[in-house]
């Protein structure tokens, strides 16, 4: 199964790579690996190719983590927002805005 590279220098037959999931990019080095293609055509010729993989075989080709999956918990350092700043109360400085000012004191 040897792949057609008479044209692998051009770009025109590469441009689907750029919106291919990672998943997408994973398929594609992996349907071009030698080895893979020797253990397909295996399956192939026991009519088997459709069958699940083995835990072995999902390993071997990269289709599962090697460890158990566990739970992400990230956990907090503190407070995201300081309640006071520089120890002054946020009300008695807050910023007057000129216009807004003169706008409140005609009404």
């Amino acid at each position: 199964m040897r792949p057609d590279t008479s044209q692998w220098s051009d770009s025109d037959r590469y441009e689907f790579y750029d919106s291919l999931s990672v998943e997408g990019l994973a398929w594609e080095c992996l349907r071009r690996s030698e080895p893979y293609q020797e253990h397909f055509a295996e399956l192939a010729a026991m009519n088997a190719e459709t069958n699940p993989y083995t835990d072995d075989a999902q390993h071997l080709w990269g289709l599962r983590f090697p460890g158990a999956t566990e739970p992400f918990r990230a956990r907090t350092t503190g407070r995201l927002v300081a309640a006071r700043q520089s120890g002054r109360s946020a009300h008695r400085h807050r910023a007057v805005v000129p216009a807004v000012a003169a706008s409140a004191r005609a009404c």
